[in-house]
């Protein structure tokens, strides 16, 4: 219901009536302003005005389930939304309702992660109330070999959003990292259940570094704040991610991931440089070429062999 009402007062260029509230929604007046009085608690600011009602001043930057869910146009992802004002991982909370049968499109937000993770076992630092730590779960009917392309996909989706809320350039560094000017603003994680022949589902995270200042941050990484030069809207971002994530992801399933390579392609950092991709079973170098029909990375040695690479943690040489 809160959120219900959120989309009227954000809906409403001015003063909007208690009883027109009531009549829209089938309320009393005295559960309208009990409504209205949580949201306030909740940081809200609304102005109510005897004879004229109530008005909208500003939202909190805070993740609410009616905040995120209020006038976000997707079909799937976003319709069960779950918030926590801390949570060791946003990956193990999806993952767990994932196991328990979760409809695909759920996401899981926390203010802050006690164990958040990145790529290859890392810990993602995830200042409170700052940054953007979601996951979100899906459930694709696509083969195997296709989740490198999937994982592509998503990076693509995270950097369109990126630049249609905030206007300036970012780049993908294979296979997902987010970075502007060579710093890092963003990463995605996948993780995959399935079996021999199909997969159960994906669990999907992605941590963005908005309100942090550079103290807050690693070196080698920057933040929406850093590059802007003012605080951002949190909820705003997360919104246009999963629309972003949402149609590329029916684009996929209709078309292929033809149109999503190039994209990523046009974004990619990587392609062209000479590289050192490092994984468990070794080692190797060579110029990355191009990506192959299912995403993998492709790699010319010295030797004028070509190898993929659909994992592994990736330098750009000089």
């Amino acid at each position: 219901m809160k959120e219900k009402i959120i989309n009227f007062l954000r809906s409403a260029s001015d003063f909007l009536s208690g009883e027109e509230i009531s009549k829209k929604l089938s309320l009393s007046r005295s559960a309208v302003w009990k409504h209205v009085k949580r949201l306030r608690e909740d940081g809200y600011k609304i102005q109510a005005v005897s004879h004229r009602g109530y008005k909208l001043i500003s939202c909190p930057d805070k993740l609410f389930v009616d905040m995120i869910k209020s006038g976000l146009k997707t079909k799937i992802l976003g319709r069960e939304v779950a918030c926590y004002d801390s949570a060791t991982s946003t990956m193990d909370i999806a993952s767990q309702k994932a196991f328990e049968g979760a409809d695909e499109g759920l996401v899981v937000c926390a203010e802050t992660q006690t164990k958040g993770r990145g790529r290859l076992g890392r810990q993602w630092l995830s200042s409170k109330g700052k940054g953007l730590y979601f996951s979100t779960v899906l459930r694709p009917k696509a083969r195997l070999d296709e989740i490198s392309g999937l994982t592509l996909l998503l990076s693509v989706a995270v950097a369109k959003a990126i630049k249609n809320v905030y206007g300036f350039s970012v780049e993908i560094k294979w296979p997902n990292d987010i970075v502007v000017q060579q710093k890092k603003i963003a990463g995605i994680l996948t993780e995959l259940n399935a079996e021999i022949d199909r997969i159960n589902f994906i669990v999907v995270g992605v941590g963005i570094n908005v309100n942090e200042s550079q103290r807050d941050l690693p070196k080698e990484a920057t933040s929406v704040l850093e590059q802007t030069g003012k605080k951002s809207s949190r909820v705003e971002l997360l919104q246009e991610i999963l629309i972003q994530i949402e149609w590329h992801y029916l684009l996929f399933q209709k078309e292929g991931f033809e149109s999503i390579f190039k994209d990523w392609k046009s974004l990619s950092q990587t392609l062209g440089k000479h590289v050192r991709v490092i994984q468990d079973s070794g080692t190797i170098e060579g110029y990355a070429i191009d990506i192959d029909s299912t995403g993998a990375l492709l790699i010319e040695k010295k030797d004028k062999t070509i190898v993929k690479k659909t994992s592994g943690e990736i330098i750009h040489l000089r």
